[in-house]
């Protein structure tokens, strides 16, 4: 069977991967360059290229296609109508790829649309962090000193780069990043920004909407969430991969992932540590505390890290990291926590080829171990996780543990 899937989001990505390993022939099409780079590696054939509706119907009949798959944005509905009425037109099955809604958070203000975002902020005062993406960044330079008070996360592209400075928000108020975030690292951009309000759409599980939104009110911050645009029709995604009879879990299937909680010896084995901030910081901090050899990579690290390195207490290597530095020092486990997510991703990738097992900080679904926070005294050591991202939650918990262990 030959199947067409639209978008380059997390969903898409998988689902391509998920029908490939079953033996269909997949294409996967993608409208960014970025968008091509970031799934490359699957089995799936890449389309990489933005379309109209004449230009999909093209493409539809370019190939013997049984069917196409719309895995876009649930914000994308312009290309979800070009989609259905390309497939319309050539007479082609279509299926709608459904990204749940998230349940509607307390003290949080829903929003209809941007514009109503735009004159709820005219309204107030304080920094705003926007992560929205970069299609609509023009209502909001509407507002009194936008250079000043909003910092945009956009996706690290060349055009969404260019449109931000164009437009007029300052370079340094610009964040490149690919998502999805978990709640820790949302809660060091808000930090960082300073910011008293977060606009945000509501992305479902998948884009991350629960790990900004609870990042966010543990900050006291205020946020503005742009609504659901339609209430859409269509298959979740376990119920696509039950259609095209994949009725187990994959690894790459976008479920909350159980960890089983197993307790090992760090003793002298190799674990490496990419990133050199206050992330990178705390996994280390706990690392020495177990034994463990560590080997940090960073271009740049914090006053703690430059420290332990000249102390002697682990190896720095000062520089960027690159593709084979995993297989080089084949270490037991991989800890990444860079602030770029391309690299971040890359690094899992390697990780993951070579069977080691890894945890990504700003990205739980790539994570094959997450890293614990840890409560302990003379008799007792309790690691403890969240099976949903909400690190601020485990916080507490292991706050609470350590509490009961030291009363």
């Amino acid at each position: 069977m030959n199947v067409l899937v639209f978008g380059g989001t997390t969903e898409g990505r998988k689902l391509s991967q998920a029908l490939s390993n079953k033996g269909l022939n997949v294409t996967l099409s993608v409208t960014t360059k970025y968008g091509k780079n970031i799934a490359s590696g699957g089995s799936a054939e890449i389309h990489s290229e933005s379309l109209t509706k004449e230009g999909m119907i093209d493409l539809l009949k370019q190939d013997t296609f049984d069917c196409a798959i719309d895995a876009t944005h649930p914000y994308a509905t312009l290309a979800t109508q070009n989609i259905r009425s390309a497939c319309e037109s050539a007479g082609l099955k279509y299926f709608r790829l459904k990204r749940p809604e998230s349940s509607r958070v307390p003290n949080v203000t829903y929003v209809p649309y941007v514009l109503a975002a735009v004159e709820v902020l005219k309204k107030s005062k304080g920094s705003v962090l926007l992560a929205i993406g970069s299609k609509e960044l023009e209502h909001f330079t509407r507002i009194e000193n936008y250079e000043e008070r909003f910092f945009v996360r956009i996706l690290p592209m060349p055009d969404s780069l260019e449109k931000a400075l164009d437009l007029g928000f300052r370079g340094s108020n610009i964040i490149c990043m690919q998502g999805p975030f978990d709640e820790e690292m949302n809660t060091a951009m808000l930090k960082t920004t300073g910011a008293k309000f977060l606009v945000t759409k509501d992305s479902g599980d998948a884009g991350g909407f629960e790990a900004k939104v609870s990042a966010a009110l543990s900050l006291g911050c205020k946020v503005i969430v742009i609504s659901r645009p339609v209430q859409e029709e269509g298959y979740t995604f376990n119920e696509l991969l039950a259609h095209f009879g994949i009725n187990e879990n994959p690894n790459n299937t976008p479920v909350t992932k159980t960890l089983f909680p197993l307790f090992i010896d760090l003793n002298g084995r190799k674990v490496l540590v990419i990133g050199g901030g206050n992330v990178a910081e705390r996994r280390i901090k706990i690392l020495i505390g177990f034994n463990a050899v560590i080997t940090v990579i960073s271009p740049i690290v914090n006053e703690y890290i430059e420290h332990a390195a000249s102390m002697g207490t682990l190896r720095l290597l000062k520089r960027k990291y690159k593709d084979g530095d995993i297989g080089d020092l084949i270490p037991f486990i991989v800890i990444v926590a860079t602030n770029e997510r391309q690299t971040n991703h890359e690094a899992m990738m390697e990780a993951r080829s070579l069977d080691i097992q890894v945890s990504v900080a700003d990205c739980h679904d790539e994570c094959t171990c997450y890293f614990p926070a840890i409560a302990e005294n003379e008799n007792y050591i309790a690691g403890l996780v969240s099976k949903k991202g909400n690190h601020s939650g485990a916080k507490e918990t292991a706050k609470k543990i350590r509490e009961l262990f030291d009363p």
